[in-house]
């Protein structure tokens, strides 16, 4: 479950982010896009530094658990959310 919540939390910033970013110039939107990218990754990290032996918790289903929410928030969230018009 919080592989689930980190993933939603870091696609929400970063649609926001992304939102934010689309009524300004051309670059602004890239470095949107680039910090949404470094931001699923830091917390990838973040969810692995605190996951990694934790007695009674599995690493690899909270991994997985947070790949595949991101994903499907990838596929939902920011498509429905940045759809080009």
């Amino acid at each position: 479950m919080i592989g689930a919540a980190a993933a939603w939390a870091a696609s929400s910033v970063s649609v926001a982010w992304l939102l934010w970013a689309r009524g300004r110039s051309m670059k602004t939107f890239w470095w949107a896009f680039g910090g949404g990218m470094v931001l699923r990754a830091v917390v990838l990290l973040a969810l692995a530094c605190w996951a990694y032996g934790k007695v009674g918790l599995s690493f690899e289903v909270v991994m997985i658990t947070y790949v595949f929410a991101l994903l499907a928030l990838l596929m939902t969230l920011e498509m429905r959310h940045l759809r080009i018009k």
